[in-house]
C-alpha cells in the first residue's frame, strides 16, 4: 500500500507532536522519580492523545519512527478517549444549582440552558420586514432616547435588527448602579440593559456581547460624561499611571461579516476542508463558560493538592532530619490535602481546565451540516491543532464590538511619550459612579 502523502503542514505538525512527546516522556521520567503517581497518570494520558493525533494524520509514522510513543499503552482510541469527557452542556446541567445568582431576575436553574438548546436567537420579531417597522411602536412618547447603532450590524441574530431604542439614565436608575449587591452577583449590566432598551420586543439576553458592549458604552458617555478616569501600568517601566479616557472616541470595530436566516456564520477548515457554521455568544453564555472554567478550577486544584501530598510522601521516605512528632505532623497535613483534593473531585475531576474546547463548543451550531451535539463535541476534541486554531483567530479577528484600544500619555516625569494597552471594560464601569 502506498505511503500517504502529506502536506507541508501536516509534516510540521507531526513534528511538533512527536518534539511534544519528547518533553511529555522527560517529564514522565521526573515524576516517576518523584513518586508523583497523579503526575504520571496524567502524562501518560497526553501522550495517548499525541499517538492519537499522530495516527489520524498518518498511522505509519509510528512504526516508522520507532519512537518512544509505542511504549504508551494504545488501549484507547481517541474516539473513546473522548467519549466519557463532559460536555461544556453537561457540566453546566450537573452544576446548575451554583448558576442561580449569574441569571438575571433569579431565573429558575432549569432555565440555564434554554438559549443553547434553540439553534440561533429570537432577538426582536422573527420577521426582518416586521421587526424594524414595530422598532418604537410601544415607547411611551414622552421617555427621552436615543437610537443606538449594534457593532454587529444585526448580523448575529435572525431578525437582521441592526439599531435599537435606548432610554437615557435617569436619578431613579442611580438606585441600580449604586447597590452593592448587583455588583456581588455581576447583574448590575444586565439590570440596566432589560431597564434601559424600550423596546418589549427585544430580549436582551440574546444581544452578542460587543452589541452590550455598545449600549453600555453610550449610557456611561450620555449619563456621566465622556471623561472615564483610569489607572494602568506603564508596560516599559511598570510604574501606575493615572489617566483620562475620552469615552467618545470608541468606536465600533468593522464588521463586515454576513450572518445566515439564523445569524449563524460560515468557515472553512484549512487542512480538512470542513464546512463550520458558528455563532457569536451572547453575555448570558459568556457568563455560562466562565462558571464552567470556575468549575472545572475544583479539579485543577484537585491535582496540584494531589500532588503536593504525593511528593511530601515521597520526600519522607529515608528521611533522618525530622523527628518522630514532625513526621507525624506532616502525615496528618498529607491526609488534609488528600481529603481536600476529594471533596474538590467530587465537585469535577477534571485534571484541567478545557478553555479552548468549551468555547468552541458553546460557538459551533453545525459541521459539515450535521447539528447533533455529541458528533460536534466529539469532533471539535479530535480536530487538527491549526483547523482549531485558524477556527479561533478568525472568530475572534472578526469579532463585532467597541474597539477598546487606547493610548495613554506618560508624564514627562516618567520619561514622556505615550503607549497603548486596552481600556478594561466590564461590569465595573459603573462602580463607585457616586463618585464621578
Amino acid at each position: 500500500m502506498a505511503k500517504k502523502k502529506l502536506t507541508e503542514e501536516q509534516e510540521n505538525e507531526i513534528k511538533m507532536l512527536l518534539s511534544n512527546n519528547e518533553m511529555l516522556e522527560k517529564t514522565k521520567k521526573e515524576a516517576e522519580v518523584k513518586g508523583s503517581k497523579t503526575a504520571v497518570k496524567q502524562i501518560e494520558r497526553a501522550q495517548q492523545e499525541v499517538i492519537d493525533h499522530i495516527n489520524s494524520i498518518d498511522p505509519t509514522v509510528l512504526t516508522n519512527k520507532g519512537t518512544s510513543l509505542s511504549k504508551v499503552k494504545k488501549t484507547t482510541s481517541q474516539a473513546n478517549l473522548f467519549d466519557n469527557d463532559m460536555s461544556i452542556f453537561d457540566i453546566l446541567k450537573e452544576n446548575e444549582e451554583d448558576n442561580e445568582t449569574q441569571l438575571v431576575e433569579a431565573e429558575k436553574p432549569n432555565e440555564i440552558d434554554k438559549v443553547e438548546e434553540n439553534d440561533s436567537y429570537d432577538f426582536g420579531q422573527s420577521e426582518t420586514v416586521d421587526a424594524k417597522s414595530s422598532m418604537f411602536n410601544d415607547i411611551d412618547p414622552s421617555l427621552q432616547y436615543d437610537v443606538i447603532q449594534l457593532p454587529s450590524n444585526g448580523q448575529c441574530y435572525r431578525s437582521k435588527v441592526d439599531r435599537v431604542p435606548v432610554a437615557y439614565l435617569t436619578a431613579y436608575d442611580e438606585n441600580m448602579i449604586t447597590s452593592p449587591n448587583l455588583y456581588r452577583d455581576g447583574l448590575i449590566i444586565d439590570f440596566l440593559l432589560k431597564n434601559k432598551i424600550v423596546n418589549s420586543e427585544i430580549n436582551v439576553e440574546d444581544l452578542v456581547s460587543g452589541d452590550a458592549d455598545a449600549i453600555v458604552l453610550f449610557l456611561r458617555a450620555t449619563s456621566y460624561g465622556p471623561e472615564f478616569p483610569i489607572t494602568v501600568r506603564d508596560p516599559e517601566t511598570g510604574e501606575q499611571i493615572e489617566s483620562v479616557v475620552d469615552l467618545t472616541t470608541l468606536k465600533s470595530k468593522k464588521f463586515e461579516l454576513v450572518g445566515d436566516e439564523n445569524g449563524y456564520f460560515d468557515y472553512e477548515t484549512p487542512i480538512r476542508k470542513d464546512k463550520i457554521k458558528f455563532r457569536y455568544l451572547t453575555r448570558k453564555q459568556e457568563k455560562q463558560l466562565q462558571k464552567v472554567i470556575e468549575i472545572e478550577g475544583y479539579g485543577t486544584k484537585a491535582f496540584m493538592l494531589e500532588q503536593t501530598a504525593d511528593s511530601l510522601k515521597a520526600a519522607t521516605v529515608g528521611d533522618k532530619i525530622l523527628n518522630s512528632s514532625e513526621k507525624k505532623t506532616l502525615s496528618s497535613t498529607t491526609k488534609i490535602l488528600e481529603s481536600w483534593a476529594k471533596k474538590l473531585k467530587e465537585k469535577n475531576s477534571s485534571e484541567f481546565n478545557k478553555i479552548i474546547t468549551n468555547s468552541l463548543q458553546l460557538q459551533v451550531v453545525s459541521v459539515n451540516g450535521n447539528t447533533d451535539r455529541d458528533y460536534i463535541r466529539k469532533y471539535i476534541n479530535m480536530m487538527p491543532a491549526r483547523d482549531s486554531l485558524m477556527l479561533r483567530r478568525y472568530i475572534n479577528d472578526n469579532r463585532p464590538g467597541i474597539d477598546f484600544e487606547i493610548e495613554v500619555e506618560r508624564p514627562e516625569s516618567l520619561g514622556g511619550g505615550s503607549f497603548k494597552t486596552f481600556l478594561n471594560w466590564d461590569d465595573s464601569v459603573f462602580l463607585n459612579i457616586s463618585d464621578v
